[in-house]
This record gives C-alpha cells, sequence and structure tokens, in this order.
C-alpha cells in the first residue's frame, strides 16, 4: 500500500479558508469612541431677597391744634393726631397708646387727679434752676449708666380756667399730621448715656466724671431749645 502524501501548498488554502472573525457591529463602533464629558449643572437660581418689614402705622388717636412755643423764640402750629406715652420714666422701651395710660396726675385747687389732654387748654413749661443738675450712676447695667436730670415745673390750666401742677414722670410724644414728632418731660428733663469701659474690682477710679460733664453739657443744649408753652385750641 503506498502512502498519501499531501503537498505542503494545501495548507496554506485550507487556512485561508477557516472560519473568519465576524464584522464589528455599530454597537462596537461606538463603545470605541470616547463618550462625552458630562455638562456641569447649572447652578441654582439665587433666593429672592425677603421684602422688608412694613413700617407701621403711625398712631392715630387724637385731634388737636396747638400752638408749641420754644426757649430760643421759636414757634410752631401744629396738628395734633397721636398720643404716646412711655412704660418707662426715659422713653427707652415701650410706648403707649392705651387710654387708662394716657391720663395724668394734676394737683392744686386742693384737688388730686388724673385727667386727658383733651381736657387741658395750656400748658407752661418752667425750669427753676438751670444750674440744679441732679447726676447719679446706675450699677446695674453693665457697663454703668450714667445719668444727669433737671427739675420741671409744668403747670396745666384746664378748660375749665383752674390751674394745676402737672405730676406725671413719664415721657410724652406728641405725633403731628405730617408724621414728625415731638417729646417732652412734664416733671423733669433726662439725659443718659452708659459708659464705655466695665468697671473691674480692682479699680480705684470707678465714676465716670468726664461722662458727668457730658450729659451736663447735653442738658444745656437740651434747654435752650426746651417747650416752654403750649396753647390748646
Amino acid at each position: 500500500m503506498r502512502n498519501l502524501v499531501i503537498p505542503s501548498l494545501l495548507f496554506p488554502f485550507v487556512l485561508a479558508c477557516g472560519p473568519k472573525a465576524p464584522p464589528a457591529t455599530s454597537a462596537d463602533a461606538a463603545e470605541a469612541v470616547e463618550a462625552p464629558a458630562p455638562e456641569p449643572e447649572a447652578e441654582p437660581e439665587p433666593e429672592p431677597e425677603p421684602e422688608p418689614a412694613a413700617a407701621p402705622a403711625p398712631t392715630r388717636n387724637a385731634n388737636l391744634n396747638l400752638t408749641i412755643k420754644r426757649a430760643e423764640g421759636t414757634s410752631q402750629t401744629v396738628q395734633v393726631l397721636g398720643i404716646e406715652r412711655s412704660l418707662d420714666t426715659h422713653g427707652e422701651t415701650d410706648w403707649s397708646t392705651e387710654a387708662s395710660d394716657l391720663k395724668f396726675y394734676i394737683e392744686g385747687n386742693d384737688e388730686y387727679k388724673k385727667i386727658t389732654w383733651d381736657d387741658v387748654k395750656a400748658v407752661s413749661f418752667k425750669v427753676p434752676d438751670k444750674k440744679n443738675f441732679d447726676c447719679l450712676y446706675q450699677s446695674d447695667f453693665t457697663p454703668w449708666m450714667y445719668e444727669c436730670s433737671v427739675k420741671i415745673e409744668t403747670q396745666i390750666t384746664t378748660k375749665d380756667g383752674k390751674r394745676y401742677t402737672a405730676d406725671s414722670a413719664q415721657k410724652w410724644r406728641f405725633i403731628f399730621s405730617d408724621d414728625t414728632s415731638t417729646e417732652f418731660w412734664l416733671k423733669r428733663h433726662y439725659a443718659r448715656a452708659q459708659d464705655d469701659r466695665t468697671i473691674e474690682i480692682d479699680d480705684t477710679n470707678t465714676q465716670n466724671y468726664a461722662l458727668y460733664e457730658q450729659l451736663q453739657d447735653q442738658l444745656r443744649g437740651d434747654l435752650d431749645g426746651l417747650i416752654q408753652t403750649i396753647a390748646i385750641q
């Protein structure tokens, strides 16, 4: 039996006729392309600014026509549409428009009673001693609170023609028809300021005498423009 000899030239043909790799699909091509970078997220819209709080409406609880004369010689005729009284002596906290708070005591003619501004015909202010200032400090404040004041004598003439002395320690505010205002006391005019330093235990110079002088200078300036008379029509 003869051996069959296969020429070596047949091997390249066999190899060439072997299975071919499948062609690349479109999905494969897409994978080969680098994916685009994600777009940056949009900045959030800023929050709108809150609306400012509306200013409180001016007090409207009176209707008085009056003329105010001051110590420097000026005079103004105004219509008072609002009256307020401080709840503290100095007018530094709240103000009241309650009817019960808008009454004040007067003394004279063997009487001591409360009246309202509707009962008043005229007011006269007098400072008995413009050089006699009462000054003190209050250590329950931190830093300490300093205060100087001067006494005022206020005469009230009521609509029945009688004269009395006002006895009201709080501060009063008249609000005019143009929404401007004036404030005043009936018994004592004050000037106050808080110290700019805190007293320590080992301090030897505790009181601030320079602040006393500053407050007294303020009072002297206030007295130049102090109300002298109020005439109510």
